[in-house]
Formats: C-alpha cells, sequence, structure tokens
C-alpha cells in the first residue's frame, strides 16, 4: 500500500483490515464469495463500523485496477466522516453538472447509479441520490489520486472532471479524518 499511500492525501483515522475473497457478488444486503451465479459482481465491499475492506482476489492481477478499486474504497470511509457541509459542497457540484446535462462518470459505480437517477432524484433527500453522490465522490476521488491516465470506466468530459479535482484538492489540502 506504501506506493498508493504516497499519492493519496494525508489521511488521519485509526487502522483497516483488509482481506481478499474470489469472485465476489453483492446479494440481498450481503456479500457473497465463489457464488457467481447468485447476485451481481462486485470488486470489493467496505464495511465502515467494522473498519474493514474485502476485495476480490483477481484484483491483485492487474496493479491499474487494484490501485482504483482501493482507493474507491478507502474514499467511503473519507465520505463516512466528510461532514454534512462538505457532502453538500460536493452533492451542489453534481447538481451542477446535471442541470447542465453532463454526460458520462469517472467510474462503473458512480455511472451505474447515474443512470439510474429519474428526472426528480437530484434532491439530497432521495436515497438514490445520495447513493449516486457517494458513488461519484469515491470514484472521482480514485480517479484523481490512483495515478491512471485513462480508463475505459473515465467518460467524463474533462471541463468536469477539472471541478471535480480543484474542489478535491482543496478540500484535502489539510489532513482529513477517515
Amino acid at each position: 500500500m506504501g506506493r498508493i499511500a504516497s499519492a493519496l492525501p494525508v489521511l488521519i483515522g485509526g487502522p483497516l483490515r483488509f482481506s481478499y475473497r474470489p469472485a465476489l457478488t453483492a446479494y440481498r444486503g450481503q456479500l457473497l464469495s465463489g457464488r457467481p451465479e447468485q447476485g451481481t459482481p462486485v470488486h470489493a465491499a467496505s464495511f465502515i463500523r467494522e473498519r474493514r475492506i474485502v476485495l476480490e482476489r483477481e484484483l491483485l492481477l492487474s496493479r491499474s485496477l487494484f490501485r482504483l478499486i482501493l482507493i474507491h474504497e478507502l474514499f467511503h470511509f473519507v465520505w463516512a466522516r466528510l461532514g454534512n457541509k462538505l457532502r453538500r459542497e460536493y452533492s451542489s457540484l453534481l447538481t451542477v453538472e446535471r442541470a447542465q446535462r453532463a454526460r458520462g462518470e469517472l467510474g462503473e459505480s458512480s455511472n451505474a447509479w447515474k443512470v439510474s437517477l429519474g428526472e426528480h432524484d437530484c434532491h439530497d433527500h432521495t436515497l438514490l441520490w445520495r447513493n449516486y453522490v457517494c458513488e461519484s465522490f469515491c470514484d472521482t476521488a480514485a480517479w484523481l489520486y490512483a495515478g491512471l491516465k485513462n480508463h475505459e470506466s473515465f467518460t467524463l468530459a474533462p471541463r468536469w472532471r477539472e471541478r471535480r479535482a480543484r474542489w478535491l484538492r482543496d478540500t484535502f489540502a489539510s489532513p482529513r479524518g477517515y
């Protein structure tokens, strides 16, 4: 994790536990392993209260995908400690993007949530919107800090990418808890 950590902003928090399992799927609120016929395939899962991350073992075969997924999962812990003010700020960035009809995203999970949004789902009080905002935050952090120039899931236009990157850099200019 040393090379990955050197690219990240300073994050302060307790230790996290990591484990690896083959063929992860999400099924009815549970994380399954080795049962690909059951549930939706996922690369990883975070368990915030337990301070643990489960990663799909196959990620170890792709250094770049491993970096993206690990940073994405780490930022779920950051999101949980970010605070309402900063969460609302980030949500406002996405509200502007939506109003301007920005297409694309910076990761698979945020794109899936974005596609599922209905016309009236761009308010903080809807669960779909809150899930999208969280996944977008985590995918954006992974895009910014993983050090990858290109990936098939980076489909958001450069002008929107830069706005998000500026917000993250400003927000994490000082150490943050996770």
